[in-house]
């Protein structure tokens, strides 16, 4: 038997719900005042939601989270430095370097 193809608008709910899920995960991640345990599991409930979906990570919180081993930043696994106008992040558990920012304009005119 043949499967049934999916209806466009059955595809706009499914990324309208799946927004509405991202909103109230990005809700969890962002309170500082939750478990870090909790915090961490909405992390990568966050990553794997938005990878099915091909939903955009909030850039709020995709500074917050290690690009390699997806671990949310805190304290007590990364380094934060400004070096030049610019923000370094290195993550402890993988040992990954993140930049972010452009650094020092000093060429531009």
């Amino acid at each position: 038997m043949s499967q049934r193809r999916s209806s466009k608008k059955a595809r706009g709910n499914r990324k309208e719900h799946a927004a509405g899920v991202q909103a109230a995960l990005v809700s969890i991640v962002e309170t500082t005042t939750k478990p870090t345990r909790l915090r961490q599991s909405a992390t990568e409930k966050l990553i794997h939601l938005n990878r099915k979906h091909r939903l955009k990570m909030p850039k709020s919180v995709s500074i917050m989270i290690c690009k390699k081993c997806s671990v949310l930043y805190d304290s007590s696994n990364s380094t934060t430095r400004i070096r030049y106008g610019q923000v370094i992040k290195i993550c402890r558990m993988c040992n990954n370097v993140r930049r972010l920012g452009g650094g020092p304009k000093h060429h531009r005119k």
